[in-house]
């Protein structure tokens, strides 16, 4: 670890770290386990309106116009919130397998990110996973070269020609040559930031609904491709899905950068470090709903309690707040803004790194 105050002894507790003890922290927010799903269903129905109405309403033929860009604009930060519902599906698939079914229709297949290609994120909140290679999701970004934190965002530029490899091209290559399928499915089937990352593969087969949500996205794509090319839909159409999705990745990945100190230099970190390397955004609501939306602005509250449903993050940070003390740990977490902490994590000092960039898929 970078930094003093992260650096715990062995054996010390939570309640030294962080101000209060594990036992405490989940008896304050044992009522708000339970999920709203009217809540779910309102808040990404409103998503898909918006998204679909704003992309269909947008002017293609004058895509420099300001309608079109507000337009887009509008597109992107509504399916982006949409889309992110695929973090609450991955942690409760049992509780919201409808949901998930309606969400793969207007929003996973549709932007090619289904539901297997994210359910490798259970391991970076695993207590040996989590800041090490095993982590997907995790990257010493604080002392690896700025260029690569600099660099991350841009790679949305990149996102929609690479997912649309993947299920076009890839999916029926693997299909075909057996050879190649185990690292399509090992290394091109993950949303993660990290270029080196392997993902482990489930013991035995291969999961009916991996392949279903493939062959969905392959079917969608082979399609579209049929209207393009017959003329049905417009290329303009086109260009502005590719600038929408982009914007939806340069803003993921700005959040990502934004979601923790990643300071860990692939080691474990014991709990209470997990929480310190996460970071809260609890100020500006309304800004930082726009840009980590579905509670994802309180990621140190949500690494604490991986469990509790978005709508509730906010009310178990505000418990917390009123049983640990103002010079408690778990108060380093907070950071006033989003450029605030992607100013610290650039002004980290670096050492020399032989790491590539992470990747998108």
């Amino acid at each position: 670890m970078t930094s003093d105050v992260r650096q715990t002894p062995v054996g010390t507790g939570s309640r030294d770290v962080l101000g209060i003890s594990m036992a405490e922290a989940r008896s304050l927010v044992a009522d708000l386990a339970a999920r709203r799903q009217w809540i779910y269903w309102v808040d990404l129905t409103v998503c898909v309106a918006i998204s679909y109405t704003a992309f269909f309403l947008c002017p293609v033929e004058r895509l420099a116009s300001p309608m079109a860009i507000g337009c887009m604009v509008l597109a992107a930060l509504a399916f982006y919130r949409a889309v992110l519902f695929v973090h609450e599906i991955v942690h409760a698939p049992e509780e919201l397998r409808w949901f998930s079914v309606a969400w793969h229709v207007v929003c996973g297949i549709p932007l090619l990110v289904p539901q297997f290609t994210y359910e490798f994120h259970q391991d970076h909140h695993g207590s040996r996973t989590y800041g090490t290679a095993e982590d997907g999701e995790y990257v010493p970004y604080a002392v690896e070269p700025r260029w690569r934190v600099i660099a991350l965002p841009f790679t949305a530029l990149l996102g929609p020609l690479v997912f649309v490899l993947r299920f076009l091209v890839l999916a029926p290559l693997s299909w075909l040559v057996p050879g190649i399928r185990s690292y399509v499915l090992t290394r091109a089937s993950a949303l993660m930031i990290d270029a080196d990352f392997v993902r482990k593969l489930p013991a035995g087969r291969t999961p009916r609904s991996w392949l279903v949500q493939e062959v969905a996205c392959f079917a969608y794509l082979a399609v579209m491709l049929a209207l393009a090319v017959g003329g049905a839909y417009s290329p303009n159409r086109l260009l502005e899905a590719y600038l929408i999705v982009a914007a939806v990745l340069f803003v993921n990945w700005v959040r990502v950068l934004a979601a923790h100190r990643y300071e860990s230099r692939n080691e474990r970190m014991t709990f209470p470090e997990q929480i310190l390397d996460s970071i809260d955004h609890p100020s500006m609501p309304i800004v930082g709903e726009l840009w980590a939306p579905l509670g994802l602005r309180f990621h140190a509250v949500h690494h604490l309690f991986p469990k509790l449903p978005y709508h509730q993050l906010g009310k178990a940070r505000r418990r917390l707040a009123g049983a640990i003390p103002s010079d408690g740990g778990f108060w380093q977490t907070e950071d006033r803004s989003l450029t605030a902490s992607l100013r610290r994590l650039l002004a980290q000092p670096r050492t020399d790194s032989s790491r590539p960039a992470g990747g998108v898929l």
